[in-house]
């Protein structure tokens, strides 16, 4: 009975002092030992986002004079001269350690009379960390010349789905230029209908769990408990708002109302994250 006693206290202990109780690194074991490949992950991460955004609105542009040329029409995408794009990266990881052994003892009793004794303690430690970065572009900026390109590689080794995946970026700015061409709505001007959100959100979950039980002649050690569960819970979201250039702060920001969209789609966001973290636990 000491023995078991004994054990489920080392057992706690040494689960506690795991996941939960630091700070969690961005990337996942085996590839978080120095903070250099977290680093190199981030840069990884905000070079695909830069480069996806460069090759949607040339292959967009581009494709808009080319069909203006054969139609002998205006390009329905010169309003992206004076338009920029706001960027909102955040990456979150979430780590949890619970513990919660439970133990049921049989004193002597006689053949008439049967008592049992049965109870459990347990606790849990979270850790969160997130870390957010903004960026802002014109679209004379992104829009790639004859001469230039933007390569990089998607490499899954770097830990993130943003790098390996297609962010599909261009579909919302074809939509827009498409809808304008085919005459269903005016070209944009300055006004809140104009502003253009795309949102990308890859959320990984990983969970291991350990039961261990001992039946000992009046007493048994964690019968139908979970001993021992942990997980790590990421999120990668990617924001970006297209939206007219302010004039009076030199086209060095998108205008107001576009700013505010942007601003509340990464209130959202945060607090559907807030709910998917604590539904979770």
């Amino acid at each position: 009975m000491k023995f078991g006693k004994y054990l489920f206290v080392y057992l706690s202990v040494l689960s506690l002092s795991g996941c939960g109780t630091f700070v969690p690194d961005l990337r996942d074991w085996p590839n978080n030992a120095t903070d250099a490949q977290s680093q190199a992950m981030v840069q990884g991460i905000v070079r695909a986002i830069r480069c996806e955004l460069r090759n949607a609105v040339t292959s967009t542009v581009d494709a808009d004079i080319r069909s203006a040329i054969e139609n002998k029409t205006a390009p329905s995408s010169e309003f992206l001269n004076n338009w920029g794009a706001e960027v909102a990266l955040t990456l979150t990881v979430s780590e949890k350690t619970n513990v919660a052994p439970d133990v049921s003892w049989t004193p002597p009793t006689s053949s008439a009379n049967i008592f049992t004794v049965a109870g459990g303690i347990g606790g849990f430690a979270e850790a969160t960390r997130i870390e957010k970065m903004n960026f802002f572009y014109t679209i004379r900026d992104l829009y790639l010349r004859s001469a230039e390109r933007c390569e990089f590689k998607r490499d899954p080794s770097l830990g993130s789905l943003l790098i390996v995946s297609d962010l599909k970026i261009g579909s919302v700015l074809n939509s827009r230029i498409n809808t304008t061409a085919l005459g269903q709505a005016p070209v944009p001007s300055e006004g809140k209908q104009n502003v253009l959100s795309h949102q990308v959100t890859f959320e990984v979950v990983s969970a291991a769990n350990l039961n261990l039980a001992w039946t000992l002649e009046r007493a048994s050690i964690n019968p139908a408990g979970n001993l021992f569960s942990t997980n790590r819970h990421r999120t990668h979201d990617l924001l970006v708002t297209f939206g007219p250039l302010d004039g009076a702060q030199n086209g060095q920001s998108l205008i107001a109302i576009a700013e505010q969209s942007h601003a509340t789609s990464q209130i959202a966001s945060g607090v559907a994250n807030g709910f998917r973290t604590a539904l979770s636990r």
